[in-house]
């Protein structure tokens, strides 16, 4: 007899293999009906699911976007703070006695190391399972809460899941909304409550005993707490002076938000490098593929993200001595050194291309924690406007954030500064990537701040005696000590060395923004000189120069270069007598190469209005790029589909000719071959016999030898789905309701004036008999130089 336990499991596996609306709505439902002990194994099996630790497919987070809405506010509902799957934990995390083991090969591998070495952190001593004889442990015990989190977390990481197509483009996921949502939730902006209001959860399972670190023993019974808030703080006895609310209501809320912050800081700001993993433990990695060093898209938008969410909830916080309120003072200053370690590693790997803006900036989000604080601001003058409020303002607020990130801006920068300069600065998306980097730096006080901490560093600095160089000098020497090691060698932004190096940038930036000027110069005069018809196309398509630029990116190039040599000039007060003045001019080179592609893309574009030509042009890889026109030598009516034409009635005139066509062959031949006025009529608007050419196939036996093909006359109506036509005769259709005809007068009307003017055209042909040859000659290939 089945037991109610198994009657859920039964359930919930059934409800697993229908389509997610269904399989939402008949969870939730489960869940809201069933008591704790028959959700107990339900759980694990829904997380199993959920995020494809079976089949490593899972619900698809990572695939379903705004485009399916229905799916998307679906699963965002149910996975959702306030939404079932955390209702579900919820319900079974009283009972301190229910565990789940946490398989230690999904861990991140810095973490793996600590348990190999029994070097762990206080956050992951009391989740060690205790298996005897077992030196290193298989599994992590944790709590329904902490189990979701950690998969939650591990979801985005997961190396399978990596080898997945497009996940690199997509970044509106129902993943995305998700991790938004949970930083919202668990790390208040607004002083609010983290709800649901829950009791302080017990822990009652003893960890393993390590004698390298003693003073981390848990006592059985005693209260789970955030390991980065101090103990006395977090007692739960005690109350703060000047805190409203008791500490023990407190505790629910730290516990969880801490939860968050640290397990995606673990799994998401974790930058694994191939040399590292050859140097883990091969049990941990035996059926686990290889992660790459370049993330993912949706990865780096999540980290800038999170990085925001933490600026945020740390400026939110009022003083008023509560556990939330400390966790707010000390959250930042526990994580900034591995942001910065990510970040550098980030960019370090990132290849040159324009996604180095997703890591660009996030590095920007981390270093700007002014323009991140909530509510309105005010000054002296009054409100601060929406556009004003990521100007700095405060400089003693925000100087000591720059003394403890110093090599955030600096080390990082000094980073780029050689990127850059490789960098194709005429391309839209790096100088808008350089416009942003300088726009930064030239905020007003931030390069004083950053001088000002420098100068601690300096034993010269020291002998001036400013009260704030000495501040910051520890700082400073133990952020490069714990950050970069001891045999770093410390170069300050404002250097000798680094204004050198600047100077010289300014000088491919010169020649850059002259490239650009004489491109933008170059297409425009170009774009003067198209038919109307083809500007037109255009101008509603957004193409021009290239195939993902258009002229409107190309014409502010110019301006971005401009402004950001002008602010390089001013961060670093470069004088014009310093610069080196040598002839610095357009690159012509790399200006022919760009409007050639342009003009590849231009007649491509051409050719697609011009349905006489059965060919396209094609760039050439071989030398300078030309193009080159390439006819196709196959039945004009199996040829692709052009960008004038809709595929949906292309397909479909093409199947009913062929039925008509094979139908009525010979009656369709013999009427184009009449030479009475019937088939002068018949030639006008049947398409004439024509000669194709077969290229050879691969065959088991080898290739078949290429032939010639002669296609009789036959029935065409491929014209009928261009776009020209079809926008003529709903312009039409328009033109007659507004005049009170009806759209089929306006259809008879025009079928009549075609008739009549095939009928003109057959009998002048009749009358004047002319010796052109209907057939159509083969056009040989012909490159087309510039």
């Amino acid at each position: 007899m089945a037991t109610s336990t198994d009657v859920a499991t039964i359930r919930a596996q059934r409800y697993l293999n229908e389509p997610i609306v269904e399989r939402c709505r008949h969870l939730a439902i489960l869940i809201n009906e069933s008591s704790t002990t028959e959700l107990q194994l339900v759980f694990p099996l829904l997380i199993d699911s959920l995020f494809g630790i079976v089949d490593n497919i899972g619900w698809c987070l990572h695939n379903i976007t705004k485009q399916n809405p229905l799916e998307f506010e679906t699963l965002c509902h149910f996975l959702s703070p306030q939404g079932a799957m955390f209702s579900l934990c919820y319900k079974l995390l009283p009972d301190c006695y229910l565990k789940y083991n946490f398989p230690v090969s999904y861990l991140p591998s810095k973490i793996r190391s600590m348990l190999e070495e029994a070097v762990i952190s206080p956050f992951y001593l009391d989740k060690i399972k205790d298996d005897q004889g077992i030196r290193v442990p298989s599994a992590l015990s944790m709590n329904p809460f902490e189990y979701y989190i950690f998969h939650f977390a591990y979801h985005l990481t997961n190396p399978w899941l990596q080898q997945q197509e497009n996940i690199w483009a997509k970044y509106d996921t129902v993943y995305f909304e998700l991790a938004n949502c949970y930083l919202n939730h668990f790390l208040p902006r607004d002083n609010s409550t983290v709800l649901p209001m829950i009791g302080p959860y017990i822990k009652k399972t003893p960890p393993r005993k390590l004698t390298q670190s003693p003073e981390f023993r848990r006592d059985c019974h005693r209260l789970q707490t955030p390991r980065l808030l101090r103990t006395s703080i977090l007692s739960p006895g005690s109350s703060s002076p000047g805190s409203s609310v008791p500490q023990q209501q407190c505790l629910p809320q730290v516990w969880r938000s801490e939860t968050v912050v640290q397990v995606f800081l673990d799994f998401w700001l974790e930058y694994t490098e191939s040399q590292q993993l050859t140097q883990l433990s091969t049990s941990y990695l035996t059926s686990i593929p290889r992660r790459d060093s370049i993330h993912s898209g949706e990865h780096i938008r999540l980290v800038r993200q999170f990085i925001k969410t933490l600026h945020e909830f740390t400026n939110s916080a009022t003083g008023d001595k509560s556990a939330m309120d400390e966790l707010k003072r000390i959250i930042l200053p526990s994580v900034q050194g591995k942001i910065y370690t990510f970040l550098r590693k980030a960019i370090y790997h990132w290849p040159l291309d324009g996604s180095f803006r997703l890591v660009l900036e996030a590095w920007l989000s981390f270093i700007q924690p002014w323009r991140y604080t909530p509510g309105i601001m005010y000054t002296n003058e009054g409100k601060i406007e929406e556009e004003e409020r990521g100007k700095i303002y405060d400089t003693n607020r925000w100087i000591s954030f720059v003394a403890n990130n110093l090599l955030a801006y600096t080390a990082v920068f000094q980073q780029l500064l050689p990127r850059f300069m490789r960098t194709d600065l005429v391309a839209p998306k790096n100088a808008t990537m350089l416009y942003r980097v300088t726009k930064v730096f030239s905020q007003l006080h931030l390069a004083r701040m950053i001088c000002e901490v420098e100068s601690c560093i300096d034993d010269v600095g020291l002998s001036k005696g400013r009260l704030t160089t000495n501040q910051w000098t520890s700082v400073v020497r133990q952020q490069i000590l714990e950050l970069e090691g001891p045999t770093y060698q410390y170069v300050p932004m404002f250097s000798p060395a680094i204004t050198s190096q600047v100077v010289w940038f300014l000088s491919t930036i010169k020649q850059a923004h002259l490239t650009a000027t004489s491109l933008v110069e170059a297409l425009e005069n170009r774009r003067k000189g198209k038919r109307f018809l083809l500007s037109l196309w255009e101008y509603f398509n957004s193409e021009s120069s290239s195939d993902d630029i258009n002229i409107e990116e190309r014409r502010r190039v110019p301006y971005y270069l401009a402004t950001a040599q002008q602010q390089l000039i001013d961060i670093f007060q470069i004088k014009l007598e310093d610069i080196p003045q040598v002839a610095i001019v357009a690159d012509q080179e790399y200006h022919d190469s760009i409007l050639s592609t342009s003009f590849c893309h231009q007649s491509q574009m051409e050719s697609s209005f011009d349905t006489s030509k059965p060919g396209t042009f094609v760039p050439l890889q071989e030398g300078r790029q030309t193009c080159r026109y390439i006819e196709y030598m196959g039945d004009p009516e199996l040829q692709p589909v052009r960008t004038n034409e809709c595929g949906f009635l292309v397909r479909n005139f093409y199947k009913l000719c062929c039925y008509i066509n094979l139908k009525y062959r010979y009656e369709i031949i013999a009427l184009y071959n009449r030479r009475n006025f019937l088939g002068s009529i018949s030639r006008q608007f049947l398409v004439p016999p024509t000669t194709v050419v077969k290229l050879p196939k691969r065959t088991p036996t080898g290739f078949t030898s290429g032939y010639e093909e002669r296609l009789p006359a036959r029935l065409s109506l491929r014209p009928l789905a261009n776009y020209t036509f079809l926008l003529s005769v709903l312009f039409g259709i328009l033109i007659a309701w507004l005049t009170n005809y009806s759209p089929f007068t306006f259809l008879g009307f025009a079928f009549w004036v075609w008739i009549m003017y095939i009928i003109i055209r057959a009998a002048l042909q009749h009358c004047f008999p002319s010796s052109t040859n209907t057939f159509r000659p083969n056009v040989s290939t012909f490159p087309i130089n510039r």
